[in-house]
């Protein structure tokens, strides 16, 4: 019986040590994975950050295989949160990568870019890193833009149902949509709507008397839509005289923010010569 005990106090340890050398219920050892960074230091771009249309960011990537060589290294940019496409797309066979990429800002004002760096090695195994760029406006004067309308959609031809914020522009239904920041919201079928949208993507969020008051600057402006862009929508309803309304404009173009005081609204049944009148400022 003593006999019996020491052999089963020696087995013990032994399925002990098999266990451990076998990984036990901890699976498979998996390859380990290619470490990727950033280079930091002056003239290089290594954290989120803001930057304006146009500005060039070089950005250092230092990336290396801990198992095998690499394979690929790609750069891919998502902005505002949608589907990314790849923008850089490099094929290595080495152990380590350095280089630099400069990218040329693209997109508008409030845009928020995602710019993201995979490197992949030949085992299959990736690391990633990504940076957040928002765009904010260069500094630029503000102007003033009076008696201005925008018909009813319904109304006889030579009266502009829609209108161009960008250019000061009154635009018809042969305009291109792209061209179209406010469109007049009235259907076919139904009476003055006392409504806009759009037919490029502008965004509309109503604001304050006291809003349009300040708004002498485009570090303003910017401010103002920062604070309000989360309720702003395609359409803007119920439009009456003394309205204030904050507008991102659906083009692409460096500034692109805007914000109107509705002036009057007329409603004329008989002939569908219905309008609002407003007055706007911005990069004008």
């Amino acid at each position: 019986m003593k006999m019996k005990h020491v052999l089963f106090a020696l087995a013990v340890p032994v399925l002990a040590f098999l266990t451990a050398c076998n990984g036990g219920d901890s699976g498979e050892d998996t390859a380990p994975k290619p470490t990727l960074s950033f280079q930091t230091g002056a003239g290089f771009t290594f954290a989120d950050a803001q930057a304006g249309v146009d500005d060039v960011l070089k950005i250092g990537v230092i990336a290396k295989s801990n198992d095998s060589k690499l394979s690929k290294v790609t750069i891919s940019l998502s902005t505002n949160g949608g589907t990314a496409g790849v923008i850089f797309d490099s094929t290595v066979n080495a152990n380590g990568a350095t280089f630099t990429y400069n990218y040329k800002v693209q997109g508008s004002v409030a845009d928020v870019l995602k710019l993201t760096v995979k490197a992949s090695d030949a085992n299959g195994t990736s690391a990633e890193q990504s940076l957040n760029i928002e765009i904010i406006p260069a500094t630029v004067a503000i102007g003033l833009q009076q008696n201005q309308f925008v018909y009813n959609m319904q109304s006889p031809a030579g009266y502009n149902g829609a209108y161009d914020l960008t250019e000061s522009a009154p635009k018809y239904s042969a305009d291109p949509p792209s061209e179209k920041d406010i469109v007049d919201g009235t259907p076919s079928t139904a009476i003055f709507s006392k409504s806009w949208t759009t037919s490029n993507g502008s965004k509309f969020v109503k604001v304050t008397t006291n809003d349009y008051n300040l708004a002498t600057s485009s570090s303003f402006i910017y401010n103002l839509w920062k604070s309000n862009s989360a309720n702003a929508a395609t359409t803007v309803t119920n439009i009456t005289k003394g309205d204030v309304i904050l507008v991102k404009s659906g083009q692409s173009v460096p500034f692109g923010l805007y914000i109107i005081k509705i002036t009057d609204v007329k409603d004329t049944p008989a002939d569908n010569l219905d309008y609002i009148q407003f007055e706007y400022k911005g990069d004008i």
